[in-house]
């Protein structure tokens, strides 16, 4: 299957999406960093409290060259999406209290910064691992963490959900837990069925193997057309918007369709729903479409877990 992935690896230095013009590059954190993540940097990394804030600046301009997600400018990689899932306490009781340690992978890790939370909670590091398709966010994550000695190259897989091939598709059958966050929103319909596919080949095919994670959606699941700099000018380019109703259809049919039987819940964070609510409410449309990427009324962010049974 043809994907935007090697696209998204020759991006050249000059293009637009590279801009630190664009308005989710915020000049500022804001709110953005929570007592929870600065205390990981300074129990965990060994960050000077006045240095948090300067560090985490260095550390985005060293992501950002990585490759310019809006994540990355928008320092929603200081957010632990892992925490806030309902399900944070049961996984790290899970990885903490059975033997052997279960193997947790982070899909679409970025810096790693769940695997640190994990980590720094007191999940076993023999059973934590983080894949990505940039490399450089290896590096960029030992920039921001400082624990190159306590978890190796060995824990962050460099590989293509789409590959059949790389090291990641080696590792197809391996794993207890799999947490993915905003991920699935990038790809048309047919390659998010292609990446769900893929998903469940990952797993282990054995009962109480599970999927967690926070998808960006819609309350109405349908195709969104992008505009540049998502897509060169010209270009007729969709990204496909689940809904909590499509994404339990959707991992059902992935996981049949690799021999798999799951049961789904997914659920809208309406907390964060009422939050961006009372911001437009408060500061007008513009304060929302300066703050997200995706935005309006309909924009959910949807939680889930996937069950093998």
């Amino acid at each position: 299957m043809s994907t935007d992935v090697e696209n998204w690896k020759n991006l050249p230095e000059g293009h637009l999406a590279r801009s630190t013009t664009l308005p989710w590059y915020h000049e500022s954190i804001g709110d953005k960093l929570k007592p929870s993540f600065r205390k990981l940097l300074e129990d965990w990394s060994g960050i000077a409290p006045d240095d948090v804030i300067p560090h985490i600046y260095r550390v985005r301009e060293e992501a950002w060259k990585v490759f310019p997600w809006p994540c990355v400018g928008e320092f929603w990689f200081i957010q632990q999406g892992l925490l806030r899932h309902p399900d944070y306490s049961r996984i790290l009781e899970r990885l903490t209290a059975t033997t052997p340690t279960p193997r947790f992978l982070d899909l679409g890790t970025c810096l790693g910064q769940d695997v640190r939370t994990l980590a720094h909670d007191g999940a076993p590091l023999s059973g934590l691992y983080g894949a990505d398709v940039f490399a450089g966010f290896k590096d960029a994550g030992y920039s921001l963490f400082k624990d190159s000695d306590r978890l190796g190259p060995s824990h962050f897989i460099t590989g293509d959900i789409f590959s059949d091939v790389d090291d990641l598709a080696k590792s197809r059958g391996t794993w207890d837990i799999i947490h993915i966050a905003m991920f699935l929103h990038l790809f048309a319909q047919p390659e998010q069925e292609a990446a769900g596919r893929n998903m469940m080949k990952l797993l282990k095919a054995t009962p109480g193997s599970t999927i967690i994670g926070t998808q960006t959606g819609s309350l109405h699941a349908g195709e969104l057309k992008l505009q540049p700099p998502f897509c060169n000018p010209g270009e007729d380019k969709t990204i496909y918007r689940q809904s909590k109703e499509s994404l339990k259809d959707f991992f059902v049919t992935a996981a049949a369709a690799v021999g798999l039987k799951v049961n789904v819940w997914a659920e809208y964070d309406e907390d964060e729903a009422k939050r961006r609510a009372e911001g437009r409410k408060e500061k007008g449309e513009e304060w929302e479409k300066k703050e997200r990427t995706f935005v309006g009324q309909d924009e959910r962010w949807i939680l889930f877990r996937v069950d093998v049974i």
